[in-house]
């Protein structure tokens, strides 16, 4: 048992059948994301990243107005090493990517800054029709610590 609250996501599947990249960065600088994310986009050829802050230590949501299969959209994914390996294990399984948009725990979401790219996008966010609500930990969960011990009988 651990308490949650109800959230409002985006998925990333598109009517057609395919899908718009999504990235969450938990914990993790903007430095390393930004240059792990421009390497991304150079080597898929990627229009424009968007990057928004989730929260104030830390935290950040990547969108991509890229329409790809969902085998290309894994293997853009799985090639950053800095994004919440949760977030892609969940990804794979429901087979497609959710970001939260509303806000969790009063962190909003805001706009921070945007990679720019020679590409054109071939989405737009009048695509995203597959949305939902979920429930997930609540902040403060996430940061306390359990200890459980174990007694040998003698």
């Amino acid at each position: 048992m651990a308490p949650t609250t109800k959230i409002i996501g985006v998925n990333s599947i598109l009517k057609d059948g395919n899908h718009i990249l999504l990235w969450d960065f938990d914990h993790v600088p903007i430095e390393p994301i930004k240059n792990e994310l421009r390497w991304i986009q150079a080597k898929y050829r990627l229009p424009r990243i968007i990057i928004c802050k989730t929260s104030k230590i830390a935290g950040f949501h990547a969108y991509c107005f890229k329409k790809v299969t969902w085998r290309q959209c894994v293997e853009i994914i799985a090639s950053s090493h800095l994004m919440d390996w949760n977030y892609f294990k969940y990804g794979i399984y429901r087979q497609k990517f959710t970001l939260r948009v509303f806000p969790k725990c009063g962190r909003k979401i805001e706009p921070y800054m945007i990679l720019d790219s020679p590409y054109k996008e071939d989405a737009t966010i009048e695509d995203l029709t597959s949305w939902v609500q979920y429930e997930t930990l609540t902040d403060s969960h996430k940061s306390r610590k359990v200890e459980l011990k174990l007694f040998a009988k003698d």
